[in-house]
Order: C-alpha cells, then structure tokens, then sequence
C-alpha cells in the first residue's frame, strides 16, 4: 500500500547498528525474501503480527511469532519484556529484523521499546528517532499509550538499579555522599557570606558606649593619666653618721629641723 504512494518506501530499514550488527525494522515482504535477508547478515526474525505465515525451511534463522492483532485495545505492553531480550541476543549472532505486515504500527513499537530500554531513549525521541529512519511508522493510540506507560516503568527500573548499585558498591556510596557533603559545605559558605555582609552593614555596627561621669574619682583618673606623678613614701630619715673632728653628722632626703643638746652644767 505505501508503495503506491511513496516512491522512497523499502522494504525495510536500518534502525541502528551495534558490534558491527544491525537492527532493521521493515514489513513481511522482507521477512519472506531469504536471499535478501542472508546478503544483510540477518539471522533473527520477530514477527511481530498474526497470519502472515512467515516460516523458514533452511537452518540459519531464528525465528519467534508473537501472535496480536494491530488494535488499539491489544496488549503490546506485555511484550515488551521478551522482545528486548530477543533482540540484545539477536545482535549477539548477527543483524535482526523486526516486522509485522507494514512495518508501521506493531513491530515499530517493538523497535521503540527497545530503545526506550537500553539507550535511555524517552518515548518521544525515541519515537523521532525510529520515524527519521522509518518515516511511515505510526503506531495506533492504544500502542502509544502502552509506549508511554513503558517510559514511567524504565524510568523506575533505572532509579532502583541506581540505588541498589550505590548501595553495593561502597566507592559509589562516598562519591555521592562527597557531593552531597560539597554542596552543604557550599550552602554554608554562602549563608556565612550573607551574615558577614550583613554584619558589615553601618546600621548593624556596634559604637562604643562613651560614658560622663561628674565624680572626683572619675575625674581624678582620667587627670591622673596626664598631670599625675608618683610621690615619694616617707620611709623615715636616713641617717648616716661618720666621725668628723668628733662630731655627729645626720642626713636625710628631708629637712629635718636641727637638734641641739642641751649641756649639763
């Protein structure tokens, strides 16, 4: 049918490569061309439909059918799981081919989840990806649905998988636990930052309290640090006495008013 109006349409297309294999994804007329199959190195086959009747005589071909009808209401969902496996193992032997009758609806959404699941693709780029290298896919809205429900489970599967690797593997654990310390360390500095700046504000500066006070003593001691000058303790006299021509000679630091004897007569 697209043949007719699309002169560019294959009968199927490379969708990506992987250890020198190829995913393609394409319609029955494909999966019923042997030769062509051999001369791509394709030795797995999904079948992607029901009563197409794709059956291969000679050896040389892995072949799985999975039996459902291109409905909205149908449970492609439930496929998925086995799909991925069979092609990462495909890939392992040689090139895959994924179809159904048009390649446009079924198997396109097979090939979608297989991206979605190991390239880390969402549903939408993984979608824009799929249609730059098949442009007439289009799966039905049921299966777009499934395809974006799939997204939300990836994603989940992703997270605890993560966790449970951190949680066996020590070096993880401290890897994110030295970035999660990091970044407190820098969310401290930036809140010690902002008191300082704060602090620094002429508002928030603190003057010195200057105090009058009218007493004597205030005032003495603040006097007392330019006018004052130690005296001297009186200690008593110092007296030195020595013989001159027999007479008694007192010193001192001080005037001492002279002492006369009185003689006895």
């Amino acid at each position: 049918m697209f043949r007719l109006f699309d002169s560019s349409y294959q009968q199927m297309n490379q969708i990506i490569e992987e250890g020198g294999n190829v995913l393609w994804l394409g319609d029955f007329t494909a999966a019923l061309d042997r030769p062509l199959l051999d001369s791509k190195g394709i030795q797995t086959v999904l079948t992607v439909a029901t009563g197409l009747n794709v059956a291969y005589r000679e050896p040389g071909i892995t072949h799985k059918v999975y039996h459902i009808l291109d409905s909205e209401t149908a449970n492609i969902g439930r496929l998925f799981q086995d799909t991925n496996t069979q092609i990462i193992e495909g890939l392992k032997r040689g090139s895959v081919l994924v179809h159904c009758a048009a390649g446009v609806s079924r198997s396109a959404s097979v090939v979608i989840a297989y991206l979605m699941k190991t390239k880390g693709f969402g549903f939408q780029e993984a979608f824009n990806y799929v249609k730059k290298k098949r442009s007439v896919i289009q799966p039905n809205y049921g299966f777009i649905k499934q395809l974006r429900n799939y997204e939300k489970e990836v994603k989940i599967v992703k997270k605890e998988a993560l966790q449970l690797k951190i949680s066996e593997n020590p070096k993880d654990a401290k890897g994110c636990q030295l970035i999660k310390t990091q970044e407190k360390k820098k969310s401290d500095l930036n809140i010690i930052g902002q008191q300082a700046v704060h602090q620094r504000q002429p508002s928030q500066l603190t003057q010195p309290k200057i105090t009058t006070s009218n007493s004597t003593r205030a005032n003495s001691t603040i006097n007392s640090k330019k006018y004052f000058e130690p005296q001297k303790t009186y200690q008593g006299p110092q007296i030195v006495t020595y013989a001159k021509n027999n007479k008694l000679v007192i010193k001192n630091h001080f005037a001492m008013p002279e002492i006369k004897q009185k003689k006895n007569k």
